[in-house]
C-alpha cells in the first residue's frame, strides 16, 4: 500500500496527511505560477525530445543534458531503471515495495537483503551484501532509505559500488528524498562509474504529486538504451514547466531542506517524549517504534482526520509496532503530538 490515500471518507483537503512524504503546504509560490502558466501550452503535444527539460535538469543536478532523462514521476524512473539488463534484482530492505512489483512485471527475479542488524540497528550496505552478490545483478538502494530515513555516506556508497562493479553488476540509487540532504547525492560518481544509475523524484520536494515529475541519471549511452522503453510524450506540459524553472530556485530548495531539518528534530523530540524509539533520519519523515500495537493508534488518529503510515508491508518492521510519519509544518506536527499523547495516555477528545 501507499501513503496519501486521501480520496475516501473525506475531501482530500480535510485530511492532515502524515502518511505521504510531500512538501507541507503544497507547491511553493514559484511552482504554482509555473503550473498556472503552463495552461497556455496544454493544447499542444509536449516536446517529444524533452530538450528544454533535460537541459534544465542537467543544470540543476550539475550534469550535462544528455546525462539526464526526465520521467513522469519517480515510479516511471524506477520502471525505466528496472529495464537494465540484469539476471536478478537485489534489494536492500526494508524498502519501497514498488521495486519488487515492477521487477516482477518484467519477469526479473527479486532477492531482498536486510539492512537490519537486530532490533533498531542497521548495517552498512556493503557489509549486508558481502558474499551474496550475483554476477551481473542490479542492486537497488534508496538513499535516504525509505521507510527508515537514514542516509548512507559517500564512503558507504563507494564500498557498495566497488562490490557491485567487481561482479559486473549495476548499482541503482533511488534518491527520491535527496532534496532533504543534498550533501549525500551520488551524481558526482556517474562520470567514473558506467554501471551506476540514479533515479529521482521532484514530487516530494515540490509538493506536486499530481503533476508527475522525476528523472533518471546515467551515462548517455545508458540513457539512450533506456529511453527506448519510455512512452512518447511522457512529460506533460505542467511537469515540464516546473522542471525548466528548477535551476533558478536551487537556493530556495536548500533553504527548504534546512527548514525540514529543524521541523524534523522538533518532531523527533516530541515522539521520544511520548516513549517512542525514533530511528535516525536525514529525510522528510521519521520511523518510530512505539513498542506496542499501532493499528488502534492509527485508527484513532484517522477518526480525528489524521492519516499515518503503518509499516506492515515493509519486511523487517512488519511487527505492528512501527509508524512512518511525514514531517509537516510546526502547527501540524504539534497537533500530531497532541493527538498521539491523548491516544497513548488514554485520554478522550
Amino acid at each position: 500500500m501507499h501513503g496519501g490515500d486521501v480520496w475516501r471518507e473525506r475531501a482530500p483537503g480535510e485530511w492532515l496527511d502524515f502518511s505521504a512524504n510531500v512538501r507541507p503546504g503544497g507547491p511553493p509560490g514559484w511552482a504554482r505560477a509555473e503550473l498556472a502558466a503552463a495552461i497556455d501550452e496544454v493544447s499542444y503535444y509536449p516536446d517529444l525530445r524533452m530538450e528544454r527539460a533535460r537541459a534544465a535538469l542537467g543544470k540543476y543536478l550539475g550534469l550535462g543534458a544528455d546525462w539526464t532523462l526526465p520521467t513522469a514521476g519517480g515510479i516511471s524512473a524506477i520502471e525505466l531503471a528496472a529495464r537494465l539488463d540484469a539476471p536478478e534484482m537485489i534489494l536492500f530492505g526494508p524498502c519501497f515495495g514498488e521495486y519488487a512489483e515492477i521487477a516482477g512485471n518484467f519477469g526479473v527475479p527479486v532477492r531482498e537483503v536486510s539492512l537490519l542488524a537486530g532490533r533498531r540497528a542497521l548495517r552498512a550496505p556493503a557489509d549486508a551484501l558481502a558474499g551474496s552478490m550475483t554476477r551481473g545483478a542490479a542492486v537497488w538502494l534508496c538513499n535516504p532509505l525509505n521507510p527508515v530515513g537514514c542516509a548512507f555516506s559517500g564512503e558507504e556508497i563507494a564500498a557498495l559500488l566497488a562490490a557491485v562493479e567487481a561482479a559486473d553488476g549495476w548499482l541503482v540509487l533511488d534518491e527520491a528524498f535527496i532534496h532533504c540532504c543534498p550533501e549525500y547525492t551520488s551524481v558526482g560518481l556517474l562520470a567514473e562509474h558506467p554501471r551506476l544509475a540514479i533515479v529521482g523524484s521532484l514530487t516530494k520536494s515540490l509538493g506536486i504529486p499530481g503533476a508527475r515529475a522525476g528523472y533518471v541519471c546515467a551515462r548517455p549511452e545508458v540513457l539512450r538504451a533506456l529511453a527506448k522503453f519510455q512512452r512518447s510524450w511522457e512529460l506533460n506540459c505542467f511537469a515540464e514547466s516546473v522542471i525548466r524553472a528548477l535551476p533558478g530556485h536551487a537556493g530556495e530548495l536548500r533553504a527548504e531542506a534546512a527548514l525540514n531539518r529543524r521541523r524534523r528534530e522538533a518532531l523527533r523530540r516530541g515522539l521520544e517524549r511520548l516513549g517512542a524509539h525514533v530511528y535516525p533520519s536525514e529525510a522528510c519523515f521519521l520511523l518510530a517504534d512505539f513498542g506496542r500495537e499501532v493499528a488502534p493508534i492509527a485508527e484513532k488518529l484517522r477518526s480525528r482526520g489524521i492519516l499515518v503510515r503503518q509499516c506492515m508491508d515493509f519486511h523487517g518492521i512488519d511487527d505492528g509496532r512501527h509508524l512512518r510519519l511525514a514531517v509537516k509544518d510546526e502547527a501540524a506536527n504539534a497537533r500530531l503530538i497532541e493527538e498521539l499523547e491523548a491516544t497513548l495516555c488514554g485520554g478522550s477528545r
